[in-house]
């Protein structure tokens, strides 16, 4: 016989408040705060960045255009103005697989020349992984990801691995 839940627990849906995390985190670029961040995707299915500081422990923040603006103007400038970001107006990910959007956006860096983005050779790294570290004046964005022919040869076409 085989027992389960059925009926006797609801069946909610969770949502994230996204708008809380955006109050957060805009308060930690109004303190000035140095930000270390990275791409993911989300447990609710959302594209987002995990965000902390010296004073902030991590917490997820789910993005689109104008929010991905925000935080790049952020690290870039110091600028905080986030008056066309609306943190509620985020849409489920087409992608599921965290990796391969980290590997996209890895790509959307090194295809725009944003940052100069450090990677840690591969025999210091972690077996089968990439680490790249991108250092801006406001924060720093990690990207770390499974160690593929497609994104080593991407790298080194360019010369930025070895």
């Amino acid at each position: 016989m085989s027992f389960t839940f059925a009926g006797i627990m609801q069946q909610v849906e969770q949502s994230y408040n996204n708008t809380a995390a955006h109050t957060e985190l805009k308060a930690m670029m109004n303190r000035n705060e140095r930000l270390s961040l990275y791409f993911t995707i989300d447990r609710y299915g959302y594209e987002a960045i995990r965000v902390e500081s010296k004073t902030t422990k991590n917490f997820a923040y789910q993005i689109n255009q104008e929010a991905f603006a925000w935080v790049m103007n952020y690290l870039l400038k110091g600028e905080t103005e986030d008056f066309n970001v609306k943190p509620d107006a985020v849409a489920k990910s087409e992608e599921t697989d965290a990796n391969k959007f980290r590997k996209d956006m890895l790509k959307l860096f090194v295809e725009n020349g944003i940052g100069n983005i450090q990677f840690t050779p591969e025999f210091r790294d972690r077996t089968g992984k990439l680490t790249g570290v991108a250092n801006f004046r406001y924060g720093t964005i990690l990207f770390f990801m499974e160690r593929d022919e497609e994104i080593t040869s991407y790298l080194r076409e360019r010369g930025l691995i070895r």
